[in-house]
């Protein structure tokens, strides 16, 4: 930004990460922030999955800093089970907002615009879906401490799968296990590089052709890992044992 400022150019906007897709990492927010803020850029958090953990007083430290920036998304519809097309969207300052996006043409005026929000000014779309309805008959039907205990069960299998692949030869974590993905890799003697990256590609290759379970993979630093995303609302303990036994069949006739 101080390059672009230089140049006679000015930073509009700065997009961080809480729980980034490929391994969940985390941004520093709050230096984010305060960086952004000596430029007068608007900081967005980017919290798509992880935005649900918010829900759970023990996690909150994850979400340093997002009270001063100036947006925050996050989908219900990922971790927390809502109904799919459920993207949540906070904003600091909702006039800001208005300001920037309202339209006025003659025909879309009446009496009472002073007395009702006027969503058609939060946003480019004039008409949209009630996506919020789906949000609020699950937490109606659910309720949020059942909700609750169900992120908290995903958190707990999380760190138990973790703690198998990390006490098992060959096996390694990639990436800090802080919310729910679980990065991996199997890595046996002699394989590397490319010979790693196909022997990778190939067991979950296999798990994924076999339906029991579903695994993504995806390159870190260049090469190939797997992802374990485990939030499925119907997800126990007995669901994460079997994929980490299927794992390890795969890797055998990967290999």
């Amino acid at each position: 930004m101080a390059a672009d400022v230089a140049a006679g150019r000015r930073p509009a906007v700065v997009s961080a990460a809480i729980g980034t897709t490929g391994t969940c990492a985390m941004d520093p927010v709050p230096e984010i922030v305060r960086i952004a803020r000596s430029y007068a850029a608007w900081v967005h958090v980017d919290a798509a999955m992880a935005g649900s953990a918010m829900l759970l007083p023990e996690m909150r430290h994850l979400f340093a800093g997002v009270d001063d920036a100036d947006s925050l998304g996050w989908n219900p519809h990922k971790w927390l089970g809502t109904i799919l097309d459920c993207s949540l969207l906070y904003v600091r300052d909702v006039d800001h907002l208005v300001r920037c996006m309202s339209t006025t043409p003659s025909y879309l005026r009446s009496a009472v615009d002073d007395e009702v929000v006027q969503y058609k000014d939060w946003g480019i779309p004039l008409g949209r879906r009630f996506r919020a309805l789906k949000l609020w008959f699950h937490l109606r039907l659910e309720g949020a401490a059942a909700i609750r205990a169900r992120l908290r069960r995903d958190l707990a299998n999380a760190q138990w799968f973790a703690e198998q692949v990390a006490t098992e030869p060959d096996w390694r974590i990639l990436a800090p296990v802080d919310l729910q993905t679980v990065c991996i890799r199997h890595e046996p003697a002699g394989l590397d590089g490319e010979a790693l990256d196909r022997h990778t590609l190939a067991w979950a290759d296999a798990i994924n052709t076999g339906g029991a379970a579903f695994v993504s993979p995806s390159q870190l630093d260049g090469r190939w890992m797997v992802r374990i995303s485990i939030g499925a609302e119907a997800t126990e303990r007995a669901d994460v044992a079997a994929l980490w036994d299927l794992m390890r069949a795969s890797v055998t006739h990967a290999g």
